[in-house]
C-alpha cells in the first residue's frame, strides 16, 4: 500500500467532544420525555449521524429535537473542546513531512468548522467536511468521496488511509474503499469490528498511530548510540 494522504475523523480521534456530545443528545431525549441513553446505547446509535438518526427516534417531531440538539450543542462546544492526547503532535510530524490532511465528520458542518477554525488547525487540512454535506453521511462512504472530489491535491481513494475510531468509520472507509485505522481505544464491541471491517492498523491511541506513520512514511527518529 502506497500511501500519500490521511484523512481523520474529529471526534473521538482527534478531539474529546463525547462528554459533550452524549450530554447533548441525552438532554434532548429527556426533554422530548424518552430515557436518557446509557454511554453504550449512545456510541451505539451514533453510527449514523444525527440528520439521518433522529427522524428515526423523533418522528415528525425531529426537526425540532435537532434544533434543540444544535442549540445545547452551540451554547457549550468550544468552552468545552478539548484535544485527545497526542493529537497536534500527529498532525504537525504530518505536516513537517508534507503529507496531505483531510477531515471528514459526522458533525453537522458549519458546527465542525467553528471548532477546527477555533483551534487554528484549518492549515493542516485541505479540506474539512461534516454532515450534511455529501449526498449522504457516515456510515456511507460517500463524505469520504466527496472530500477527496474537493481536495485541490487531486488524491484518489487509493492514495489515502482513514483513521477513526468508530464503526460510523469503519463502515465509510470500507464503502468508499479506503484502508482504515482503527482506533479501538474504548470503543464497544471493538474485537467484533475489528473481525468484521478488518483494517489495516489498529492501534489503541494517537501515540501509537504515530509510531506507525513515522516507519511508514521512513519518519522513524533513529536512535542515539550510547
Amino acid at each position: 500500500m502506497i500511501m500519500k494522504g490521511v484523512y481523520f475523523d474529529w471526534d473521538g480521534t482527534l478531539v474529546d467532544s463525547l462528554p459533550l456530545l452524549y450530554a447533548s443528545h441525552n438532554h434532548v431525549r429527556v426533554t422530548m420525555g424518552l430515557h436518557p441513553w446509557t454511554r453504550e446505547e449512545y456510541m451505539q446509535a451514533m453510527v449514523h449521524s444525527t440528520r439521518e438518526l433522529y427522524p428515526t427516534i423523533y418522528g415528525n417531531r425531529a426537526q425540532e429535537a435537532q434544533d434543540m440538539l444544535y442549540q445545547f450543542i452551540s451554547d457549550n462546544h468550544l468552552q468545552q473542546l478539548s484535544l485527545i492526547d497526542g493529537a497536534k503532535d500527529v498532525l504537525d510530524m504530518l505536516q513537517g513531512a508534507g503529507i496531505p490532511m483531510g477531515l471528514v465528520s459526522n458533525k453537522r458542518n458549519d458546527i465542525l468548522r467553528r471548532e477546527v477554525e477555533h483551534l487554528g488547525w484549518q492549515g493542516y487540512f485541505g479540506v474539512y467536511n461534516g454532515a450534511g454535506v455529501a449526498s449522504a453521511d457516515k456510515p456511507s462512504g460517500a463524505p469520504l468521496l466527496y472530500a477527496l472530489s474537493q481536495d485541490a491535491r487531486g488524491l484518489k481513494i487509493s492514495d489515502i488511509i482513514y483513521v477513526g475510531d468508530t464503526e460510523s468509520d469503519l463502515s465509510c472507509a470500507a464503502d468508499a474503499g479506503c484502508p482504515v485505522v482503527f482506533i479501538r481505544g474504548h470503543a464497544p464491541k471493538a474485537d467484533e469490528l475489528i473481525a468484521k471491517y478488518k483494517p489495516a492498523y489498529i492501534v489503541h491511541n494517537l501515540m501509537e498511530l504515530q509510531e506507525i506513520l513515522q516507519e511508514f512514511l521512513g519518519l522513524a527518529k533513529e536512535k542515539k548510540a550510547c
